[in-house]
C-alpha cells in the first residue's frame, strides 16, 4: 500500500456511505481535514515497509497533527474500546498493565479506581475493600437475628431453625428441600 492508496482509502471510509467500513468513520463523524493529497503526505511522507495510516486520537478527524504511520499491533492498542486508567496523573492501557503483572483485568481497573499508587496496582499482594463492613460483624448478625421468616417465607421456629457450624440461622425446610435436590441429580 502506498501513500496514495491510503489516502485513497481513508477518504473512501470517511466519505462514502457505501464504503464497508463507513460506518466505524464517516458513519460515526471522522472526517478528512486535508485539503489535498499533497498536503497529507507532507504531513506523513511516503509509507514505510510493513505500516499503516493511523489516528493518534482515534476518535478525532484525518487532520495534521492527528495522523502517523504506525505497525499493526500499535493500531491494535489504539482502538477505541481500549480501556484505559489514570494513576498518579498519568494514562495507563489496562490490557499492557494486564500483560506485565500478570493480573486480572478487573483487579487493575479496581485499584486504580481506588486510587492506589503504580505499584499497589500492579503488585501481586492482595488489597481488601473493607468499606461498609462493621468489626465483628455485629450489625450483620443482629440484623438476621431480626428476621422472623426465610427468604423462600418458612418461620424461624425452633423446629425449622438450624444453626450452621458458623452461627448462622438456616431454615430446616429449605435446607431439607435443597439436599433432597442434590440426592435426586447424584442418582
Amino acid at each position: 500500500m502506498s501513500a496514495l492508496s491510503a489516502w485513497n482509502g481513508l477518504r473512501q471510509r470517511c466519505n462514502n456511505p457505501k464504503a464497508r467500513q463507513w460506518k466505524d468513520y464517516g458513519g460515526r463523524g471522522i472526517a478528512v481535514r486535508f485539503a489535498s493529497f499533497n498536503e497529507f503526505l507532507s504531513e506523513v511522507g511516503e509509507r514505510p515497509p510493513g505500516m499503516t495510516i493511523d489516528r493518534i486520537d482515534n476518535n478525532g478527524d484525518y487532520a495534521p497533527g492527528n495522523v502517523r504511520w504506525a505497525t499493526r499491533a500499535e493500531q491494535q492498542r489504539n482502538r477505541r474500546n481500549a480501556v484505559f486508567v489514570e494513576i498518579e496523573g498519568d494514562r495507563y492501557r489496562v490490557l499492557d498493565l494486564v500483560k506485565q503483572s500478570g493480573l486480572k483485568h478487573d483487579t487493575i481497573v479496581d485499584r486504580a479506581n481506588r486510587g492506589l499508587s503504580l505499584a499497589e496496582v500492579m503488585s501481586l499482594k492482595r488489597f481488601y475493600n473493607l468499606s461498609g463492613f462493621t468489626l465483628g460483624g455485629a450489625a450483620s448478625g443482629a440484623k438476621q437475628q431480626q428476621r422472623t421468616h426465610c427468604s423462600k417465607g418458612h418461620e424461624f421456629t425452633p423446629e425449622n431453625t438450624r444453626i450452621t457450624p458458623q452461627g448462622w440461622r438456616n431454615c430446616r425446610t429449605c435446607h431439607r428441600m435443597k439436599m433432597r435436590a442434590l440426592n435426586l441429580k447424584k442418582q
